[in-house]
């Protein structure tokens, strides 16, 4: 996720705006992704696929793997 003074955590150096903005609404994607199927995400990682075009040729396109794990069930306390 975005650092909030807008620099990027690896780069150490500010982000255009645009990357700040997508960086949120994926964290935010992820956030409800979590909640819907009660899992935590794990790892998330991004690779480049070759596929085909309408024509039949090659294209590279951008693929995401997300890889999600069981949350740790919470037991309360009983009396």
């Amino acid at each position: 996720m975005a650092n909030p003074n807008g620099m990027n955590i690896r780069n150490k150096h500010k982000e255009p705006p645009e990357v700040d903005e997508a960086e949120r609404k994926i964290g935010g994607l992820l956030e409800e992704l979590e909640d819907s199927t009660d899992t935590e995400v794990k790892d998330v990682d991004l690779e480049e696929v070759v596929d085909t075009d309408a024509n039949g040729g090659p294209v590279v396109k951008k693929s995401v793997d997300i890889q999600v794990e069981n949350r740790p069930v919470k037991k309360g306390w009983t009396r």
